[in-house]
């Protein structure tokens, strides 16, 4: 199935906005994904994964425990870029969802263990303008962007969703 850069990060972002990742974030997720679509299919474990409050400790660089990789990673990613050393992402995989972002981001990062590790800059990636998705990857991500509709109701017209309740276009 080929998709356009913008239907992909439109999907994603209404995909990580469904299970509650902030608008900052999703967005973050959107470009990293449509700049390496081969990295979609990780995406769906996250989607389904609670998001817990994570523990930041400064102590020593930046440890964080109990990280949502959607939601925690752009902090990270930050720090990094500002020189903090280390930065640590504990109990994370580096999966090809995590290596998007960081590239995204124009850096690097490696598995230490169970922990994601940053370990320097590298050449920000361009975007492509269409990619190959899995249509099986994409309607379950497609299931995830659905928890965004507005229940189609009268209530919900009157609200201001959808073209009211008369459409005479």
């Amino acid at each position: 199935m080929i998709v356009s850069s913008n239907e992909l990060q439109m999907l994603v972002l209404k995909a990580c906005r469904g299970v509650g990742v902030p608008m900052g974030q999703a967005q973050e997720v959107a470009v990293a994904l449509a700049e390496s679509p081969q990295a979609l299919g990780a995406l769906l474990p996250h989607l389904a994964l609670p998001m817990n409050p994570a523990k930041f400790d400064f102590s020593d660089g930046l440890t964080v425990q109990d990280a949502a990789l959607l939601r925690d990673f752009s902090a990270c990613a930050d720090a990094a870029a500002l020189g903090v050393k280390p930065v640590r992402l504990c109990g994370l995989a580096a999966c090809d969802l995590a290596h998007a972002l960081a590239r995204s981001r124009g850096l690097s990062i490696a598995a230490e263990g169970a922990d994601v590790v940053f370990t320097g800059p590298v050449p920000l990636p361009s975007q492509g303008a269409r990619c190959s998705v899995v249509p099986e990857i994409w309607q379950q991500i497609s299931r995830f962007a659905a928890l965004t509709y507005v229940p189609e109701t009268d209530a919900s017209r009157l609200g201001g969703a959808g073209a009211g309740l008369s459409d005479n276009d």
